[in-house]
């Protein structure tokens, strides 16, 4: 036999055959309008129970969406972060190369004007 649970109906009719024998002492003493008044109770108390869940669990949801969202964010700026650091790094790299061949080209260069004194 399923349980619904979802309808007011299968709620109602799962409380009654749960709490039928646990509360037939409250039937038998003090009638079927405080079993009505208990049911209803329960089952306010379960409709309230589950739209606070509900509420919980579309918050955590809009929570989580923001926390991805800033994680996103954090790994971009890292990259970002990387990225800058990269050209910095390359560009150090360049220079230092750069001073290696301009001093490379100048020693050439004084090489070659003294061959040419040499040979006049």
């Amino acid at each position: 036999m399923a349980i619904d649970l979802s309808t007011p109906e299968g709620r109602s009719s799962y409380l009654q055959d749960s709490l039928s024998d646990l509360i037939n002492g409250v039937d038998s003493t003090y009638g079927t309008l405080i079993f009505d008044e208990l049911i209803k109770r329960i089952d306010k108390t379960i409709k309230d129970f589950n739209s606070e869940m509900e509420s919980i669990f579309d918050e955590l949801k809009v929570n989580e969406k923001k926390r991805q969202a800033l994680l996103r964010k954090l790994k971009s700026n890292k990259t970002l972060d990387d990225q800058q650091e990269a050209e910095k790094e390359k560009k150090e790299w360049e220079q230092k190369l750069l001073a290696l061949y301009s001093k490379d080209s100048k020693e050439d260069k004084s090489t070659e004007t003294e061959k040419e004194e040499e040979n006049k």
